[in-house]
């Protein structure tokens, strides 16, 4: 009796262990909500706000370290009476995670390629360059599913912030 309780009492506890960090390739997707930062020049029709997409992959190389590639479109600012701001960045992150049961929470640091359109009634202005970008997150895992919600910070024009939160879906195949 005293040796199945120790066996019942071995697996329950090693049973959260099984929910270990799947590692490998994944893929992933999902919303993102920016905040160009812009001073709000008290106009009607202005929002310095809004949400596009993200496209997520990236390789968990082990339970604590992973690569990631993100593709983000921040969606567009609008500045009446006629000016749209939109930006788009690619990014290549080193990933540090700290594994928890089905829970992770992680940091991210890399490089980011970024590019952002104006459209004014004056003409179109655009520019782009190649800047230092950060994150912070904590993602939920299912088997091979995972759940995470995510702040990342990407310098744009004059080195304004681009402030962007995430929630995102990804499916490790490997």
């Amino acid at each position: 009796m005293l040796r199945k309780l120790s066996a019942i009492a071995l697996l329950a506890g090693l049973a959260p262990l099984a929910q270990a960090a799947d590692n490998g390739i994944y893929l992933g997707a999902g919303y993102a909500q920016s905040d160009y930062g812009l001073d709000d020049p008290d106009l009607d029709g202005f929002d310095d706000e809004d949400s596009g997409f993200k496209l997520i992959a990236g390789w968990r190389v082990m339970d604590n370290f992973g690569v990631e590639v993100n593709y983000v479109d921040h969606g567009d600012a609008l500045v009446p009476p006629d000016t749209r701001l939109g930006a788009e960045t690619i990014s290549a992150f080193a990933v540090g995670y700290i594994d928890f049961p089905v829970i992770d929470l992680f940091a991210k640091a890399g490089a980011t390629s970024w590019q952002v359109d104006a459209v004014t009634g004056g003409g179109n202005f655009d520019d782009d360059d190649l800047d230092f970008a950060w994150g912070v997150g904590v993602q939920a895992r299912f088997w091979s599913f995972g759940a995470r919600l995510e702040y990342e910070q990407f310098p744009i024009l004059n080195d304004e912030k681009l402030d962007t939160i995430s929630l995102s879906f990804t499916y490790t195949f490997f």
